[in-house]
């Protein structure tokens, strides 16, 4: 006599289930449909792809190109979301839109979780910068919380409900330019719009400040 549980399932919870329901719950911002997509990704699957990523990413995803973003050291929901907005069109990537167009759903969160088990590789002879205040403590005066408080200590990221990039070891322009989107409101895939509100406050000095941190923080040194 097989082995089942009060639902039926024959020895238990089907294993896909189980890391279903554990991803919704430890990410309260991912939804159920990216939960089975990430619970069901297969990173080996995406060799086929990664010659197209490296064209503009880089190597294994470390980008060698000051306006364009690292996919390693990032989290498989950030990533997975973002992919999902640029294919939907509610992110302006250029060629990223129309190249993520041709990937379906599932190929989206291989790709995710692919570049989410990468770690970023620090160079050497980078020093390491004191803080900002905004990291540590942001500026109640502006309603600007601390960098920290969602991007992390090691500005690795957070996974809570605004599920926060790491921004460690980020390119310079990139950082910057990502800012003057959210501020201008041409990138509007902030929870909350948290980050919009928080990009229209920053002086030019600000951001140069905060991008010079972070690079450093990754032990990543400023691209020629």
């Amino acid at each position: 006599m097989k082995n089942t549980n009060r639902m039926g399932y024959p020895g238990g919870f089907p294993h896909y289930l189980i890391l279903t329901f554990s991803l919704m719950f430890s990410y309260p911002a991912l939804g159920a449909d990216a939960a089975v997509l990430l619970a069901g990704a297969d990173a080996q699957r995406v060799e086929s792809l990664l010659g197209k990523c490296d064209r503009c990413h880089g190597d294994a995803g470390v980008s060698d190109d000051p306006e364009i973003p690292h996919l390693v050291a990032q989290s498989a929901t950030y990533l997975l979301k973002q992919l999902q907005h640029f294919k939907a069109g509610e992110r302006d990537g250029g060629r990223m839109n129309k190249m993520i167009r041709k990937l379906d759903e599932q190929q989206l969160a291989d790709v995710a979780i692919y570049f989410s088990s990468k770690s970023l590789p620090a160079q050497g002879g980078v020093t390491p910068l004191a803080a900002p205040a905004l990291v540590k403590t942001g500026d109640a005066g502006r309603n600007i919380d601390a960098c920290a408080s969602c991007h992390g200590d090691d500005g690795q990221g957070k996974l809570d409900q605004y599920d926060a990039p790491a921004l460690a070891g980020m390119p310079l322009t990139y950082f910057a330019s990502s800012l003057s989107s959210f501020a201008d409101e041409s990138r509007k895939s902030d929870v909350n719009g948290v980050m919009g509100k928080v990009a229209k406050a920053l002086s030019d000095s600000e951001v140069d400040e905060l991008a010079r941190y972070y690079l450093a923080l990754g032990g990543r040194a400023p691209m020629e």
